[in-house]
């Protein structure tokens, strides 16, 4: 999903909902609706919902802002996770796009853009919710965080994100030739134990490799205070023998 805007709402109401605070605006350039009490309380619900269950952290850590129903069909609304300052860089700032009525809603796509699932939401409700916006950005599940190269082999750190908006993450590390050629490669922590908004900023891994004496080590951004785990291990020709990997 790519985040068409961010809209400015010109009047905002602050409300208490379902655990969280919900604010409500409508942009003077836009067509969508205001909810009502009773569909921002399941709004604001929904979101908590997919937050604890998809994105690893819960409503203490945001606010639930910019909720609007669509004009085009009411049976879509969309809504802002704000980070609260505690946790500001430490998860990502994203819209959630719901479907549903009155108290029941559902997050049906969620995350800083809105074009890889844009195929599930009608694009006349893309729009209307996220008018005039700029274009696609793509949202990649892999990135390379770190890379060390020593004679013919290179150290490769990666990130490998749970799904396409989930802010979960595994990392890897993997030996490699030059050409390319993987040798080896094992996960460093636990499944989907990283979050993405972290291990992908800049300086949130680092890798050291030295063929020569045969050794390596990775280094991984645990938290947004910058304390990092540490992974040793030899390394060779035939691959890796880790000290504390996995």
């Amino acid at each position: 999903m790519s985040i068409r805007t961010r809209i400015a709402a010109t009047c905002a109401v602050a409300v208490t909902a379902a655990a969280g605070v919900a604010i409500i605006g409508a942009s003077s350039g836009t067509a969508v609706m205001a909810a009502n009490q009773t569909q921002i309380n399941g709004i604001v619900s929904a979101v908590n919902y997919w937050t604890s269950q998809t994105q690893g952290y819960t409503y203490s850590a945001y606010t639930v802002q910019n909720i609007a129903i669509s004009s085009v069909n009411q049976a879509y609304a969309r809504a802002q996770i704000q980070p609260t300052a505690k946790y500001t860089g430490l998860i990502p700032a994203q819209w959630t796009v719901l479907t549903g009525a009155g108290p029941n809603w559902t997050v049906v796509d969620g995350g800083v853009n809105f074009c890889d699932n844009v195929g599930s939401i009608p694009a006349p409700v893309v729009n209307d919710l996220f008018p005039g916006g700029a274009p696609c950005a793509s949202t990649s599940t892999k990135k390379t965080l770190a890379s060390s190269p020593s004679g013919l082999y290179r150290l490769v750190v990666t990130a490998q994100r749970r799904n396409k908006t989930s802010n979960q993450a595994s990392v890897f590390v993997s030996l490699q030739q030059t050409n390319g050629v993987k040798v080896t490669e094992r996960r460093v922590g636990p499944v989907n134990g990283w979050q993405w908004a972290v291990v992908t900023k800049p300086g949130s891994a680092y890798a050291t490799l030295n063929m020569t004496n045969q050794w390596g080590s990775v280094q991984v951004l645990r938290n947004a205070t910058a304390l990092y785990n540490v992974y040793g291990f030899r390394a060779s020709a035939f691959g890796l023998t880790p000290a504390n990997l996995n």
